[in-house]
């Protein structure tokens, strides 16, 4: 909120207020206002089931749809939800109250069945130690496709024995899988690489700067890099030496360092200028803790037609008086707001409108 915004809220607040007042004693047009908690005239047709006919209930549409009180209520082969008074599948007690092919589970529905024995599945599956017919597992290598061998029931890529058993640049490892290679020593490594003491490649350290190529150093992790810096000549034009001795951007003690139409930060770092007044915004927005941003309204003048500004500077609904001030087919509450129209009977609602709340 901003603090002109503030004052303007303020003194639009008493005529709000009155007005408010003023349409809660009687409609501007001299109608009594309606009590927010009377009964309105809804769309739809019907409040409750009592007002539908045998075998339809009131939707929460205010519709009446077909429903059950009991499974007679349903079609062949379904049965009455009595939590939803909906039809539905009948729960079952049995495998013969399934259809073929379907056992009935523990929950009272009908689903795939289970299995005793690999003969209770269909050709190509087996019975799992679940109970349930899946893919059959292995014996043998035999029972594998090509290239596949069996290990613990299930077919997968096979074992080696030596280097010669897996594919050219591939070697075999402890566990009895193909891999990569281990190397004995940095010969065995690609150029610019070294042999590790687990015996794989990977960067070579360092123990100093020599070993290191040219325009690097070694660091403290053995390993090299970019050199750390001690001076803002030692880093590229624009950037300066920072503390941990890394080249970066260059901090600001005053505006003077800062290119033009920036201000330097608490940070130290150049950004956005803040603002004094409004008078430094643009056009629409007002200066608020050092900030432009859009500001809150003053008066209904400010607002589009058919609005009015509200207590927290925002632009919203006006507050109606009387009928006439409502969309057609609603009325004006006590509150000040538009709803829907009381009523004591559907006779005084139109026509698709029924009278709720009596």
């Amino acid at each position: 909120m901003y603090p002109d915004a503030h004052l303007s809220i303020r003194r639009a607040a008493p005529l709000r207020v009155a007005l408010l007042a003023l349409a809660l004693l009687a409609g501007c047009d001299g109608q009594r206002l309606a009590s927010v908690d009377a009964p309105t005239c809804e769309p739809g047709t019907c409040c409750s089931d009592a007002d539908c006919g045998p075998g339809l209930c009131c939707s929460p549409g205010r519709e009446c749809l077909p429903c059950c009180m009991q499974n007679a209520d349903c079609r062949a082969g379904q049965c009455c939800d009595l939590a939803s008074n909906e039809c539905g599948a009948c729960a079952c007690s049995s495998d013969a109250e399934c259809t073929a092919g379907t056992c009935c589970h523990a929950d009272g529905t009908c689903g795939a069945c289970g299995c005793a024995a690999d003969a209770d599945c269909r050709a190509g599956q087996c019975c799992g130690a679940d109970g349930t017919c899946g893919d059959c597992g292995c014996g043998r290598d035999a029972d594998c496709r090509v290239g596949e061998c069996c290990s613990e029931g299930t077919c997968g890529a096979c074992g080696c024995a030596s280097d010669l058993d897996c594919s050219a640049g591939e070697c075999c490892g402890a566990d009895g899988s193909c891999g990569g290679c281990r190397c004995a020593s940095d010969a065995q490594c690609t150029a610019g690489q070294c042999c590790h003491t687990d015996g794989t490649c990977g960067a070579c350290g360092c123990s100093g700067d020599a070993d290191c190529t040219v325009g690097q150093c070694c660091g403290p992790d053995g390993v090299c890099g970019a050199c750390a810096c001690a001076s803002d000549a030692e880093c590229n034009a624009g950037e300066c030496c920072l503390g941990d001795g890394r080249c970066g951007e260059c901090g600001c003690a005053s505006n003077d360092d800062c290119m033009a139409g920036q201000c330097c930060g608490p940070d130290g770092s150049c950004g956005e200028c803040p603002c004094t007044g409004d008078e430094a915004c643009r056009a629409g927005q007002c200066c608020s803790e050092g900030r432009c941003g859009d500001c809150g309204c003053r008066s209904d003048a400010e607002c589009s037609a058919g609005q009015c500004c509200q207590m927290d500077g925002t632009c919203g609904g006006c507050p109606c008086g009387g009928d006439d001030d409502c969309t057609a087919g609603e009325c004006c509450r006590a509150d000040g707001t538009c709803g829907p129209c009381p009523c004591s009977s559907t006779s005084e609602c139109r026509v698709g409108s029924v009278c709720c709340g009596q």
